[in-house]
């Protein structure tokens, strides 16, 4: 269901999420307590999100059930939008209009 070549591109993505969560945490670390907690803040809300949406879309292109992708999530609306975003840029035509049917059928 991937465009061509688009499968490696978001894989690319999720490691390079995964490395900037590491990234931050380390800087976390290093940092005094207010700049601590708005790193803090910037890697569990928005890299966090950006990551399980992505792995969200990663999956459904690859035609894994959603109970394998994800075992026990909440559905959240902003995620699940982002995840369709991702669908439409790296997947075709009939994979985007059937993704918000995979987190129906498959929960």
């Amino acid at each position: 269901m991937f465009k061509p070549y688009h499968q490696r591109f978001l894989k690319v993505k999720i490691k390079s999420l995964a490395e900037e969560s590491r990234i931050i945490r380390q800087e976390e670390r290093k940092s005094e307590t207010a700049l601590r907690n708005r790193l803090y803040q910037h890697r569990t809300w928005d890299v966090r999100r950006e990551a399980r949406a992505s792995l969200l879309a990663y999956g459904y292109l690859r035609g894994k059930p959603l109970s394998v992708v994800e075992s026990k999530g909440k559905r959240r609306s902003s995620i699940d939008r982002r995840a369709h975003q991702i669908v439409k840029k790296f997947g075709n035509t009939a994979g985007y209009e059937a993704f918000y049917g995979w987190l129906t059928i498959s929960v």
